[in-house]
């Protein structure tokens, strides 16, 4: 209708078109799961089916990462997203117009920042179909795209990761439907985010993560396109997705990129043989991938650092961080036991290594990060001084963490 009231339609011998491709956003957990049911309706609409095929014959959805974490945990926005490539792309099929996705993911494993070549591998089976668009935001752009040599590696590596999986993954047994795998993932889901909505839910949270965490004075850095939260946020629904992951990394909790896994997991094994999971963890790349950024986050929180900037928060440190730290240790615990490691990241050295290499310049910055906030806000949030120093430790901070936001 905008398009229309705009002068952007065609009337070709009294048929109109719309030649200004409009793609559908699904994003909160809700949202994903109606996306099915909502892009068949779409499809059936005369107007639409021609418009698409004047474009190419192929409609293109997006999907989002960001608002679907913050609103249901890791484990069941990943989740919900498959299912809903999967079903998509059925849609399409039997509607006759192929659906393409764009992939709405940001720098953190909890905004969909997986490794190129493993993200696209774990995509659902013909979901990539020769077309893959993808966002790429906030520090992503220089790591990948900074000099030449970088970014034509990360262009090879996107092209070869979506010619690979378009040819073959409908073949591989790794990507193939298991109902099997389907009835743990969703017992492992439910579970999760019961467990994550818990910590969210809380009438104190809010106050708890912005007295233990830089969320205000992230806010105050002259980054990003909308404030940190909305007016009057007493919620986690009135909390913007970036500094919600952003403020957590700063504060060493990495929360939203592993929170609910160990009790989701820990349930769901009550309902199904270990070795089922044990299973999934080696045959199905969806739970690889998933698994394998969990332990990349793992590896990068510090909950013996996150406890100092935690008792920032008075008497809220005793309601919550034990609770995160029980969650912290179950999750860690049965990743490292169902996928065989000893250690976290032991099936990547080199990452491994990276981090241990990177920590003890990391770390000291978080310990004064804790004493200026402490003393930035004994100040009434007044000294510039002090408000100068607070930015570069976080500037600092995420520059070392990487994968921030």
């Amino acid at each position: 209708l905008l398009a229309k009231e705009g002068g952007a339609f065609l009337d070709d011998a009294s048929t109109e078109i719309c030649p200004l491709p409009i793609v559908p956003l699904f994003e909160t957990i809700d949202d994903l799961r109606a996306a099915p049911e909502i892009m068949r309706e779409l499809l059936d609409i005369p107007l639409v089916r021609r418009s698409t095929g004047w474009q190419g014959g192929v409609q293109e959805v997006m999907i989002g990462y960001s608002d679907s974490n913050k609103d249901g945990g890791y484990v069941t926005s990943n989740w919900e997203l498959y299912k809903a490539q999967t079903n998509l792309t059925r849609v399409g099929e039997e509607a006759g117009i192929p659906i393409a996705f764009f992939h709405g993911r940001g720098g953190s494993v909890s905004r969909g920042g997986a490794p190129t070549g493993r993200g696209i591998a774990a995509q659902p089976a013909g979901s990539i179909r020769g077309r893959f668009r993808v966002t790429e935001q906030g520090e992503v752009v220089s790591s990948k795209y900074a000099n030449r040599g970088t970014a034509a590696y990360q262009m090879e590596l996107l092209a070869a990761s979506v010619f690979e999986h378009a040819l073959k993954s409908e073949r591989e047994e790794a990507l193939r439907p298991s109902p099997e795998f389907d009835d743990a993932m969703e017992a492992l889901s439910g579970a999760s985010r019961a467990a994550y909505s818990q910590l969210a839910g809380h009438p104190a949270l809010v106050d708890y993560f912005q007295a233990a965490s830089p969320l205000d004075e992230i806010s105050l850095l002259n980054i990003g396109s909308r404030p940190a939260r909305r007016f009057g946020a007493k919620s986690l629904a009135d909390l913007r997705a970036i500094p919600w992951v952003f403020a957590w990394t700063q504060a060493r909790f990495v929360l939203p990129g592993w929170y609910g896994i160990g009790t989701g997991l820990a349930k769901a094994v009550e309902q199904f043989d270990a070795g089922a999971f044990r299973s999934m963890f080696f045959e199905w790349y969806f739970m690889r991938a998933l698994t394998a950024d969990a332990e990349m986050v793992l590896a990068k929180a510090d909950l013996g650092i996150a406890k100092l900037y935690s008792e920032l928060s008075g008497d809220l440190h005793e309601t919550f961080f034990p609770l995160i730290k029980q969650e912290y240790d179950l999750t860690r615990d049965l990743i490292l036991e169902y996928s065989g490691h000893e250690a976290l990241l032991e099936g990547d050295i080199t990452l491994q290594r990276a981090i241990m290499l990177r920590n003890p310049y990391v770390d000291p910055m978080s310990l004064m990060q804790v004493d200026l906030l402490r003393r930035w806000r004994e100040s009434n949030y007044e000294d510039p001084q002090l408000f100068e120093a607070l930015l570069a430790s976080i500037n600092g901070i995420a520059q070392g963490l990487q994968n921030t936001g």
